[in-house]
């Protein structure tokens, strides 16, 4: 019965998700407006409820890290066999969601500051950006680039403030 219950909520929240990027393109393509005020509604309901995501992201980007290394191993993409993929590209989401995974799974989800949140939520931002821009996987492009270092970035200054404002070793020391 628990199997069941995950399962349905994990399609509800996965609908979810389609949804609010679907209606999210809808608002842009209506108004730039009427996308920016509901892209600010996204994040503030992200924000208030990042305590409960923030459990669930790791296994989310278990299949972003899984993807990339398969790109990475094949050369194409998992999910389109007959779309190229360089190896730099690959490399980068392999880090980009390894990292992710990694820290996130390591946050104390009852204790995320303002930073932490902020952090997690540039953190989505990096990961959904490049969908929005043209982009060519053959090739590393700036926007894949920045989004990727930046996103990475500032989720290893988050966690490492958050573990050294505990008191506790942050990873890797």
């Amino acid at each position: 019965m628990r199997a069941l219950r995950f399962a349905g909520r994990f399609l509800l929240y996965a609908l979810g998700i389609v949804a609010a990027l679907w209606i999210l393109g809808a608002s842009f393509a209506f108004s730039r407006w009427a996308g920016f005020v509901l892209l600010a509604v996204i994040a503030a309901i992200l924000y208030a409820t990042a305590p409960r995501w923030v459990r669930w992201l790791p296994g989310l980007l278990v299949f972003g890290v899984l993807n990339s290394l398969l790109g990475l191993i094949t050369r194409h993409v998992p999910t389109n066999p007959s779309v190229a993929v360089s190896a730099g590209v690959a490399g980068l989401l392999l880090a980009f969601y390894t990292i992710g995974c990694i820290i996130s799974y390591h946050y104390d989800a009852t204790h995320l500051s303002a930073v932490d949140r902020l952090a997690l939520l540039m953190y989505l931002f990096c990961m959904i950006w490049p969908a929005f821009a043209p982009n060519n996987l053959a090739t590393v492009t700036p926007v894949v680039a920045w989004s990727t270092s930046i996103g990475m970035a500032v989720l290893i200054a988050s966690f490492a403030a958050h573990r050294v404002g505990r008191g506790k070793r942050p990873v890797g020391a």
